[in-house]
């Protein structure tokens, strides 16, 4: 155990270094200095902007992220950078309620370069996901933590209710993958932990008492309805369900996105701890370990990018209506994304560090060793990673299935500070 806390305390070093030294300075002045907001729109080598479009659940998570980084006292930032995140995070705020905030207090989908929302085909709508809303509310909650604004985390339990409501019902929208109509989406159900939690902490925070205790009940709701439906016996978790949360049999419905599972084990832990829901965090515990061993690539590391609910390459036909998921799931499965690498190194760091199981830890060194052998851009004059890698390690240009045209700091920057926030609460 001795050996390993130093190799951790000489990994929370490099953390905070690579943080601190290379992936903020890259992104500290990605905004638009006339319109506000940030930009994310850039290519896989993050050296060209796209596009001036600025797509909201980035919004919201770059204003989650800087205001973090303005409480966080574990980094030991000076006060200038500390500074330079709090002014972007309520920058971010302001933003996020003055043009990402529609009527009925849900969020724009993405707005065009004068910051007006943008109405989306086929969908006829400026407002097409709740996985937006639930962003906007996470950036507004954390910012209004920083400048003790009453009626902005107010606004962002208003969002959560609606949110709440419509993951209820099965009208909880999730573009920019639309499923077919009737589906149920297990990452509904991930960011209502996530959002849930967060939201709980900022209303406590301005003695909301009961609006903290909706929160805590929708988190500990959304966890149970994750073990019970999304679950299978074998330990995986689905991605898809029919309407009455049976297993689907066609290619997308039988996907898996391994990254995704690690990351809502991780959500399920940290809420199952502060909620004393002890057999929730022994169930992710095990799930943590089966996918870390299942979503790996034995030849030439990392994990896989989707997968079949039995292992290996998505199989299957598929429904009209699914055709260009089902699509983008079999074209990308095998590529490697720099998001769901890290997620697998927090949640088996998490796993080693709470509960002291040594698989844990083993999968947390193959994964952080391949992580930062991989993603880092070896331009060190750019910063930010080249965050998508095809299976020998390539880059990947163009869109790749799932994903927002975009490049924002939140995964990257978000596990950094977990990584070292865990190591410095669990050894010093």
């Amino acid at each position: 155990m001795r050996d390993e806390q130093g190799l951790l305390l000489e990994r929370k070093k490099y953390y905070r270094n690579t943080l601190l030294k290379e992936i903020l300075p890259y992104w500290m002045d990605k905004t638009d200095p006339q319109s506000g907001g940030f930009y994310t729109c850039y290519n896989v080598f993050g050296d060209r902007l796209m596009s001036k479009e600025k797509y909201v659940w980035s919004q919201g998570r770059c204003t989650w992220i800087y205001s973090k980084l303005a409480q966080n006292e574990t980094l030991m930032m000076d006060e200038t950078l500390k500074n330079s995140c709090r002014e972007l995070a309520l920058n971010g705020g302001d933003f996020l309620e003055k043009y990402c905030i529609l009527p009925g207090d849900t969020a724009a989908f993405v707005l065009d370069e004068e910051n007006q929302a943008e109405v989306m085909e086929p969908y006829g709508s400026k407002s097409i996901s709740s996985f937006a809303d639930c962003f906007v509310a996470m950036g507004l909650a954390a910012a209004s933590v920083l400048n003790h604004d009453r009626k902005r985390v107010e606004r962002a339990y208003r969002m959560l209710g609606h949110a709440a409501e419509q993951l209820k019902n099965n009208t909880f929208r999730t573009a920019p993958d639309v499923l077919p109509k009737g589906w149920r989406s297990q990452a509904a159900y991930m960011i209502m932990i996530n959002t849930s939690y967060e939201l709980a902490d900022a209303l406590s925070k301005f003695e909301l008492f009961q609006e903290a205790e909706f929160a805590r009940e929708i988190c500990r709701y959304s966890i149970e309805m994750e073990l019970k439906h999304f679950l299978t016996e074998d330990m995986v978790l689905l991605e898809c369900l029919g309407a009455d949360y049976e297993p689907l049999d066609t290619l997308y419905g039988r996907h898996i996105n391994p990254g995704h599972t690690e990351e809502c084990m991780w959500f399920i832990i940290q809420a199952a701890r502060w909620l004393g829901m002890e057999e929730a965090q022994k169930t992710a515990l095990e799930v943590i370990k089966k996918i870390s061993k299942m979503g790996w690539d034995e030849e030439y590391g990392g994990m896989y990018y989707y997968l079949d609910r039995d292992g290996g390459e998505p199989k299957g036909s598929y429904l009209k209506e699914e055709k260009d998921l089902a699509f983008g799931a079999w074209r990308d499965w095998s590529n490697k994304m720099w998001w769901t690498n890290l997620e697998t190194i927090y949640a088996n760091l998490m796993g080693y560090l709470y509960y002291g199981d040594e698989i844990c830890l083993e999968e947390y060194k193959r994964y952080h060793d391949y992580t930062f052998r991989t993603f880092p851009n070896p331009d060190k004059q750019v910063g930010e990673w080249i965050q998508i890698r095809d299976r020998r390690g390539l880059p990947v240009m163009g869109q790749v299935g799932g994903r927002l045209p975009v490049k924002d700091p939140y995964h990257l920057i978000r596990t950094l500070i977990l990584l070292v926030d865990l190591i410095s609460d669990e050894i010093g």
